[in-house]
């Protein structure tokens, strides 16, 4: 009688520690470095970048006097510790500039994936989701 209430007491600790380590899944992480995004959906966002970026932001990802660099050094200054959610929600909220708001939300979510791949972070196994809350844990930072 005693082995059966410990090993219910280590089932409960082993549930709790796996919730409050919140493994459910996609993007559990906290780091851009754990590939929070897939290469086929970065391939899907350098199309839309293509199509609804490219004209103001330039096709290298680069700017220009009008627009900010999306790449290296000059996206970092603007965008390191601050999360993914941010980054979105400013996509999402303000782009394309002559029509904030317009894409669906798979584009902005590849087009954040093609943003992430074109800067060097790695890819994942599960593709981004814009889910509540999800991306403001992700933070975007310049080291593992």
């Amino acid at each position: 009688m005693k082995l059966k209430a410990f090993s219910s007491k280590i089932f409960c600790l082993a549930i709790t520690i796996l919730a409050v380590n919140g493994v459910s899944g996609a993007q559990s992480d906290s780091s851009i470095w754990s590939g929070v995004f897939t290469a086929q959906q970065a391939a899907r966002g350098a199309a839309d970048y293509s199509t609804n970026c490219a004209s103001c932001h330039s096709v290298d990802l680069r700017g220009n006097s009008n627009t900010p660099s999306l790449l290296g050094m000059s996206f970092m200054f603007i965008w390191e510790d601050r999360s993914l959610g941010e980054l979105y929600t400013k996509m999402r909220d303000e782009m394309p500039s002559d029509r904030p708001g317009s894409l669906s939300t798979q584009s902005y979510e590849d087009l954040l994936a093609y943003l992430l791949q074109s800067n060097q972070f790695p890819a994942g196994e599960k593709e981004l989701k814009a889910s509540a809350g999800m991306l403001d844990k992700i933070s975007i930072t310049s080291k593992p």
